[in-house]
């Protein structure tokens, strides 16, 4: 076991719960911080749950944020959300946030998030615009290494169900059984196992500055 110690935020998505599992199934970390909004039925020596109610206040927990690698796993949809405003905090203003609490703390060495393909700044869709902003706005924060997942249709068990994700996912498999090369050409979809392996891999590889995984970099990473 290293003396490392993980953040993560975002542990109840797709992403962020296949992450915890997989680095809960793991002695890399020596402790596991979560920053949930209530408490978890899951039980580990090495983890802290941090309670935090209302996101705005992330500040009021800083002290309780120090960790080699920040994972931040944050992320809505529009439905849930409920407003552009309200999704624009959560998959915006509080992955900047984080990263501004972490990035100081003396034992950091790397913030990783999740954001999508087709990410722009400049894009006419809401969705792509905003993760765009994100990735644009962290890259300029100086962060000594910044990793970005950028995952298509993630494909893994959510608690709500979302029937347009549903059918692009079969659409998905259709699709992909047509594209020659398979698995290592096709950007259709990703398991979200797949983006929580390879976040994993590149979290104790440890190299400094900015790198960007596409889904195929992250299918490469998760079978190696």
């Amino acid at each position: 076991m290293s003396d490392k110690t993980a953040l993560i935020a975002g542990a109840t998505g797709l992403v962020g719960k296949e992450f915890v599992r997989l680095i809960l199934a793991q002695d890399y970390y020596k402790k596991i911080i979560i920053l949930s909004r209530r408490p978890l039925a899951i039980k580990d020596n090495r983890l802290e749950v941090v309670i935090i109610e209302d996101f705005d206040k992330l500040e009021d927990f800083k002290e309780q944020f120090s960790a080699h690698h920040v994972f931040c796993c944050l992320g809505t949809t529009m439905k849930k959300a409920g407003s552009k405003e309200v999704f624009k905090k959560i998959d915006f203003d509080y992955p900047i946030k984080l990263a501004e609490l972490t990035m100081n703390q003396s034992n950091f060495e790397s913030y990783h998030v999740v954001t999508a393909v087709g990410s722009d700044p400049d894009s006419a869709l809401f969705y792509n615009e905003i993760k765009g902003r994100l990735e644009e706005e962290l890259k300029g924060m100086n962060i000594s290494a910044l990793k970005i997942y950028q995952p298509s249709l993630l494909l893994g068990y959510r608690d709500e169900f979302r029937l347009w994700e549903e059918v692009a996912k079969a659409l998905s498999s259709v699709l992909s059984f047509f594209i020659v090369g398979g698995r290592k050409t096709r950007l259709w979809s990703i398991h979200g196992k797949d983006v929580a392996k390879a976040m994993f891999i590149v979290a104790k590889q440890n190299r400094p500055g900015l790198e960007v995984f596409q889904p195929k970099d992250m299918e490469d990473l998760a079978r190696l």
